[in-house]
Parts: structure tokens; sequence; C-alpha cells
């Protein structure tokens, strides 16, 4: 009698840990993840005859390496680049095609630096 009820017992564990796993999975439930993968934005007003890095550095602390491509921010305000994201410029919404030294704008000109992942 006791193998038999030993027997049931486990049969109706296995059954009910069978019916647990049997519910969604989590990512399946998750929302979607969004493109964006902006964390931080700066957003400058252009100046005529000014670089994107000279109107930037008027007034945030960047530090920045400069190479035969031109200038590399490497952060702003202490914000380092790190674990995938990194400092990238666009001007009125456009990514620069060139560093952001040798992009000269205008005043009508919109900067956003963006801390994102690629």
């Amino acid at each position: 009698m006791r193998f038999k009820r030993a027997i049931l017992l486990n049969i109706l564990l296995v059954c009910l840990l069978l019916t647990a796993s049997c519910g969604k999975n989590k990512s399946e439930t998750a929302p979607p993840r969004t493109n964006s993968a902006d964390s931080l934005i700066i957003e400058l007003s252009g100046q005529d005859g000014k670089s994107v890095l000279e109107i930037t550095t008027a007034s945030h602390s960047v530090d920045y390496s400069e190479s035969s491509m031109g200038a590399f921010v490497n952060a702003i305000d202490s914000v380092y680049s790190a674990g995938g994201f990194w400092w990238v410029f666009t001007v009125n919404d456009s990514a620069g095609q060139i560093a952001c030294d040798r992009y000269i704008t205008d005043d009508s000109d919109v900067i956003k630096w963006h801390f994102r992942k690629p």
C-alpha cells in the first residue's frame, strides 16, 4: 500500500511540475525593445563659422582625442564612452559624416550630441 501511495505522489508531483512549466515564457510577454538606444542627449545651437567641437567645448567639459581623421570625443561632462555607448553628433537630425572639429555650423543649425549604442 505504501509503495502505491509513493508512486501516486510522485506521479502527481511530476504532473504539477509539468503543468506549471507550460506557462508563457517571460520573453514572449515582455514589451518589444525599441531601436532608440540614446540614454542622454545634449542639444546646442550652431554658430556661423564655428565647428561642432568649438561650440561644445564653450559650454561643456569635453575630453577628446585628435587623429589624422579629426577629433574623437571620449567624454562630455565626465560621461565617458563605455559599455558600448559612444558620443555621436547630429546636425539638423543628420549624422555627421566628418569629425566634429571639421564640421562648420551656421546660426540656423541644431547640434545634438547623443550618448548611444550603435
